[in-house]
C-alpha cells in the first residue's frame, strides 16, 4: 500500500477511534488501555499465530480477541472495540499501534486544548512547589514562546496536564518536556556545561 495510503487510512483509524473517545477523559484512558493491550501482546507469538490462521474466520478471531481484552480490562473495556480489533486484525497492523496510539492521544489533546508536560525534579515537589510550576508553564505555553496548532486572535487557552517525576540523578532543579522541547534546569545539566567549557579551554 502506497505511503499516502497509509497515511488516509490511519487518519479514518484514529478518527474512528476518536469519535468514541469524544472528549471525556475516562474515554481515552480506556481507548489508551486497550491499545496499550494489543500492543504487549503484537509479539506474543501464539497470539499472532492465531490471528493470522487462515483457517479461522474473522469473527471469530474478532470474537476471540474481544474476549480476551473483555477479561483482561474488565469493564474499563471501553465501547466498540471492532473499531480497534477489527482492522488491527484484517491487516495485521500491529506495528502500527505505537503511532495509533500516540496520534489518538494527541489528537484527543488537540481537540481539548491540552498541552501534555513532563516535569523531572531531583527530589518530589511540594504541593506549592508544583504549583508555581504549573503556572509559569501555563503561562508559556499560552503566552508567545509555545501555541500548539494555531496562533490566530480568538484561539482557545490551553490547559496543562502534567506529570511528575522524580529523577535524582539531575541532582537538583528541574527538568520540564513538552512535546519534542526540553527546558533542562537541573544541576546536572549545569555541570555537564561546565565540565564541556573546561575541555574547550583545557
Amino acid at each position: 500500500m502506497p505511503a499516502s495510503a497509509d497515511r488516509q487510512f490511519l487518519d479514518r483509524w484514529v478518527g474512528a477511534i476518536s469519535e468514541s473517545i469524544g472528549t471525556e477523559e475516562a474515554m481515552l484512558v480506556r481507548w489508551t488501555s486497550l491499545i496499550a493491550l494489543a500492543e504487549g501482546l503484537r509479539h506474543f507469538r501464539p497470539l499472532r499465530g492465531f490471528v493470522l490462521d487462515g483457517r479461522v474466520t474473522l469473527p471469530e478471531k474478532v470474537s476471540f480477541f474481544r474476549d480476551f481484552c473483555a477479561q483482561t480490562l474488565g469493564e474499563s473495556l471501553p465501547g466498540s472495540p471492532e473499531r480497534l480489533i477489527v482492522p488491527l486484525i484484517e491487516g495485521n497492523l500491529w506495528d502500527l499501534l505505537p503511532v495509533l496510539l500516540e496520534r489518538v492521544v494527541s489528537d484527543f489533546d488537540r481537540r481539548t486544548g491540552q498541552v501534555r508536560v513532563e516535569i523531572l525534579s531531583a527530589a518530589p515537589l511540594s504541593g506549592d512547589e508544583r504549583t508555581r510550576v504549573v503556572e509559569t508553564v501555563l503561562r508559556f505555553v499560552n503566552g508567545s514562546g509555545f501555541r500548539q496548532g494555531s496562533t490566530e486572535n480568538g484561539a482557545k487557552s490551553l490547559s496543562v496536564r502534567p506529570t511528575f517525576t522524580v529523577r535524582p540523578e539531575l541532582l537538583a532543579g528541574l527538568e520540564i518536556r513538552i512535546g519534542s522541547q526540553v527546558w533542562d534546569a537541573s544541576l546536572a545539566a549545569r555541570i555537564r556545561e561546565l565540565e564541556r567549557q573546561l575541555l574547550k579551554t583545557a
